[in-house]
């Protein structure tokens, strides 16, 4: 896929630098995956992992084919981040993420709907260097924020056809709230100050916001390890409005988490 035209800078307070597009990579770890998060001793004892998912989710059992999902993100560093569990398991029995995006800047939605009606027309995809078919693929998901995209995403949802099984995921104002429902629960409080700023400043606020209420910072990977908490938090919370778009501290996250846990069962 030609990504060569795109030009879309995502307003990151981790700025990464412009590279090639890269679907997998040996990434080192931040200061902030370094950094341990606290979520206190009952939730750790909940934490998700491939032992305590399924019985299923072995490495080297060869007799069955993994589910596939296919991600197409609007934001490139969290969202693989707390995929990457998934992405990087190549031996996993029960479920592999293929994941979309560019490399240190994201896409926007309307990028990311031409990309998505391109892979429906022509019914197959390449990543790296493998061919897949989308009547074997599982289930799409489309990730975005809702930053400053709302009327794009309005209108990309409005014109939704019956027969598109892309299942938009979008986040308001940015993925991180949801990374906040994996670790917390009370955005009232916590986030607060965010409600008064304008769209286009409210991700940029989350994000230092949230790396100072949640105690180590919101580590993606880690969170992975939470989607049950993520899950709960994030449905107490969720509300959308006339166009389906989700409201301020809302997010449909948890309908992909889910997924994957069904998936892991």
């Amino acid at each position: 896929m030609d990504f060569s035209k795109f030009s879309y800078k995502k307003d990151d307070s981790e700025q990464e630098p412009k590279t090639s597009i890269c679907y997998q990579e040996n990434e080192e770890q931040t200061d902030a995956e370094d950094r341990q998060t606290d979520v206190g001793h009952s939730e750790a004892n909940n934490a998700i992992t491939p032992s305590n998912l399924s019985p299923n989710y072995q490495k080297g059992d060869s007799f069955r084919e993994p589910s596939l999902f296919f991600i197409i993100s609007g934001g490139e560093k969290r969202e693989r981040d707390f995929l990457k569990e998934l992405i990087n398991d190549t031996e996993s029995t029960a479920l592999k993420a293929l994941f979309l995006s560019k490399k240190g800047q994201g896409l926007d939605p309307n990028q990311m709907q031409k990309e998505w009606q391109k892979i429906r027309k022509e019914g197959k995809f390449i990543i790296n260097d493998q061919t897949y078919y989308l009547e074997k693929i599982d289930e799409v998901f489309l990730l975005s924020d809702v930053d400053d995209f709302y009327a794009k995403l309005q209108v990309i949802l409005s014109s939704k056809s019956n027969d598109d099984t892309g299942r938009w995921i979008i986040s308001n104002p940015c993925f991180e709230i949801w990374l906040y429902y994996c670790y917390k629960n009370d955005p009232n409080n916590d986030l607060n100050c965010i409600t008064s700023l304008s769209p286009n400043q409210r991700s940029k606020i989350l994000k230092q916001r949230c790396n100072e209420v949640v105690k180590g910072g919101l580590n993606g990977i880690r969170a992975f390890g939470y989607m049950n908490n993520g899950i709960k938090n994030s449905k107490e919370h969720y509300a959308a409005d006339d166009n389906g778009i989700p409201v301020l501290f809302a997010t449909q996250m948890h309908e992909m988490a889910q997924c994957i846990i069904d998936k892991l069962k």
